[in-house]
């Protein structure tokens, strides 16, 4: 009888990231690198547990998602700009982000990526490890951006697009209007 329970609340026995992160251990580059072949993931300083690609159900659709966490020792301050050696500055816990990345094999997929926390003893503020994947407040890859600007180029309804890329048509315009420059005509 619980056995059945558990199968009707999660049918398709989907973890949550926490459940993923707990107790697993990081693996070997090899495994990087067919990480990042597999999804564009190319910073290395991102680490990934042994569990690093499930299948989960996000808006209503199975996709895959890889799992990462995102770590490293700062030399300045992002806020005050105090050099590391000067001030002390302190692992202050994590975040977890939910980035989405271009579509594998037509389907949405997504890197969730926990970030390190950082505090900085000198302005007393806290400040989160950046990755150069995506732009900073923003949770959409820089290689999806690229895609609806390429797909900007040709016909079609920015709700077209939105839909194709998994993305709002408010992230479609912006993109557009960002690289709009590039695709004019120069005459």
């Amino acid at each position: 009888f619980s056995q059945k329970n558990s199968n009707i609340s999660n049918p398709y026995n989907i973890k949550s990231p926490q459940q993923i992160y707990k107790g697993d251990s990081t693996m070997s580059a090899i495994t990087f690198n067919n990480i990042a072949n597999s999804s564009g993931i190319t910073d290395e300083t991102i680490s990934f547990p042994k569990t690093w690609c499930l299948t989960q159900l996000i808006k209503g659709v199975l996709s895959p998602c890889y799992f990462g966490t995102r770590s490293y020792t700062p030399s300045r301050c992002a806020n005050c700009g105090f050099n590391n050696k000067t001030v002390k500055l302190s692992k202050h816990g994590t975040k977890l982000s939910r980035i989405t990345l271009s579509k594998t094999n037509n389907l949405p997929t997504y890197l969730f990526l926990k970030k390190q926390r950082f505090l900085c003893k000198g302005c007393k503020t806290t400040f989160i490890a950046s990755t150069p994947m995506v732009k900073r407040n923003c949770f959409i890859s820089k290689r999806v951006i690229q895609t609806l600007a390429a797909e900007g180029q040709f016909i079609t309804s920015e709700k077209d697009i939105a839909f194709r890329q998994s993305v709002s048509t408010t992230t479609v315009n912006r993109a557009l209007h960002q690289w709009s420059p590039q695709f004019k005509p120069n005459y």
